[in-house]
């Protein structure tokens, strides 16, 4: 029998209108639709999303659970059995398509699944997807990079000391899950004159979207920074 392939296939932020045609065309014709959780039995943000642009009544859905822990190494993980099911759908011959937030490409757990699956010898492809920073952007009007400006992406995780170089070393920055590094990121914006210079989105495309001046008052998972060193226009 021929084995099945394996798709990661990128929803877009929170707004089901910025999911692609090629997401959407993946997951209708999906036999397997890959659901990843923090929990069993908990609510998928990126299901969610695509739920509301894609006809998915004909697939199968299978749960992974994803433990949303900084620094987790999740290839160890999934090589525990978390992709059991995976396997035995792609073995028997399944299309199988899992949602993930945002890009594939930019800071994805599904990037590590579609790695080890492909280690296994399966065929796999990527749906590509509108991150947050691009969409946050889109809203605000603003331009992430012009002429010969350099933009640099980044996690929130990344301690004081890298934080401190890279301000200097690039004229725009986007730093992604940065929710737990406010307390300590936004005074350092403002010693560096930032903080006017940066914009806040959190919750980009979902009901609670926020997008404008940095506060620390909500803590999100999903909030990113925006930095222009030469001024927001």
């Amino acid at each position: 029998m021929e084995k099945g392939i394996f798709y990661a296939v990128g929803v877009g932020p929170g707004d089901p209108l910025d999911m692609t045609l090629r997401a959407k065309q993946i997951l209708e014709t999906a036999d397997v639709v890959v659901i990843p959780v923090k929990k069993a039995g908990e609510t998928s943000a990126a299901y969610t999303i695509a739920q509301q642009a894609a006809d998915m009544t004909r697939a199968e859905k299978l749960e992974v659970v994803f433990p949303m822990k900084a620094h987790a190494d999740y290839r160890s993980y999934l090589q525990s059995g978390a992709l059991d099911g995976v396997y035995a759908a792609l073995e028997a011959g399944k299309i199988v398509a899992m949602v993930t937030l945002g890009d594939v490409s930019v800071y994805s757990t599904a990037t590590y699944v579609r790695q080890m699956v492909e280690e296994q010898g399966y065929e796999t492809a990527v749906a590509a997807g509108i991150p947050a920073f691009c969409a946050g952007a889109a809203k605000t009007k603003y331009s992430l990079c012009e002429n010969e400006e350099s933009l640099l992406v980044m996690p929130g995780v990344t301690d004081k000391t890298a934080m401190e170089q890279v301000l200097g070393q690039f004229d725009n920055l986007v730093i992604m899950k940065a929710g737990k590094a406010l307390p300590w990121l936004l005074p350092m914006l403002e010693e560096h004159d930032l903080l006017e210079r940066t914009v806040m989105l959190r919750n980009v495309g979902m009901p609670d979207e926020y997008i404008g001046a940095p506060t620390e008052d909500t803590y999100s998972y999903f909030t990113t920074l925006l930095i222009k060193k030469g001024g927001l226009r």
